[in-house]
C-alpha cells in the first residue's frame, strides 16, 4: 500500500502523516466541535495503548472529552501479530481476547486520567461484498471493478465487528455500528457509490491510500459518528 503522489499531506505534532480529508477532520466540520487527531497509519490495539498515554500526556484528554477510538482490524495482520504477540489471522480467538485487553487498559487509562470522558468505539468499512465475499482488488476500468471472492475477508470484518461491540460493552463506551449501514460501498461497489479502495485503482474516487477509504467512505464515517455524539 501506498499514498497517492497528487494528496496532500499533514505532519501532525502527534508524529504521523494524515490526509486533510480524513474522517476525524470531516467529523470536526460536521459536528463543529475541536478535533485532536491521534489517528495513526498501521495502529493496533496493542499499540494503541502507548498512543493514548502520549495523547493523555500532550493535554488531549478532559473530563469533558469525547474520545473516539477506530481501531481492530490491523490486529488480525502482521502489525498485530507483532504488537501483540499472538498468530492474528490464524488465532481468532486469541485476537479477542487481546483486543479486549488492551481497550481495557485504553479505557482505564482514560478514566483514570478523565473520569468523565465520553468513549466511543465506532466500527469498520466493508471491504467485500457482504453477499459473496468478492474483494475488487483491480479497479482500473470505469464502473467494472474487478476481483474474486475473499470469504476470509467477510470472516475478519465479523470479528472484528464482534471484537469491537464486545469490548465497547466492557469497557463503558458506546459502539457506532459502521459496517451495515455501508453495505453496497465496498470496493466492489461502482466507482461514485465506492467506500474503500481496490489495491490497484485509478477509478475510485479521492482516496489517499490503497484499501482504505476513499472521501466518500470517510464522509459517510464522519456522518454517522457524528449522528451519534
Amino acid at each position: 500500500m501506498g499514498y497517492l503522489p497528487d494528496i496532500p499531506r499533514i505532519l501532525t505534532s502527534a508524529g504521523c502523516l494524515q490526509a486533510p480529508n480524513n474522517w476525524p477532520r470531516k467529523l470536526a466540520h460536521a459536528t463543529g466541535r475541536h478535533v485532536d487527531d491521534w489517528s495513526f497509519t498501521a495502529q493496533t490495539s496493542g499499540s494503541l495503548v502507548g498512543r493514548v498515554d502520549h495523547a493523555i500526556r500532550s493535554g488531549a484528554v478532559h473530563n469533558d472529552s469525547t474520545v473516539v477510538i477506530s481501531i481492530g482490524l490491523n490486529d488480525f495482520g502482521g502489525f498485530g501479530a507483532v504488537d501483540n504477540q499472538n498468530l492474528a489471522l490464524f488465532d481468532p480467538p486469541a485476537v479477542a481476547r487481546d483486543f479486549t485487553a488492551n481497550m481495557r487498559t485504553v479505557a482505564d487509562r482514560i478514566r483514570s486520567h478523565a473520569p468523565d470522558a465520553h468513549i466511543v468505539m465506532t466500527g469498520s468499512l466493508p471491504t467485500v461484498d457482504r453477499a459473496n465475499t468478492t474483494f475488487c482488488a483491480l479497479n482500473v476500468v470505469p464502473d467494472f471493478p474487478l476481483g474474486a471472492p475473499v470469504p476470509v475477508l467477510r470472516d475478519v470484518e465479523n470479528w472484528n465487528r464482534d471484537n469491537q461491540r464486545s469490548a465497547a460493552a466492557e469497557m463503558g463506551a458506546d459502539f457506532v455500528e459502521i459496517m451495515d449501514g455501508a453495505r453496497g460501498h465496498d470496493t466492489c461497489a461502482p466507482d461514485q457509490a465506492r467506500y474503500v479502495a481496490g489495491i490497484i485503482d485509478t477509478t475510485t474516487p479521492d482516496y489517499n491510500m490503497a484499501f482504505h477509504p476513499s472521501d466518500a467512505g470517510s464522509q459517510y464515517v464522519a456522518n454517522t459518528v457524528a449522528g451519534r455524539l
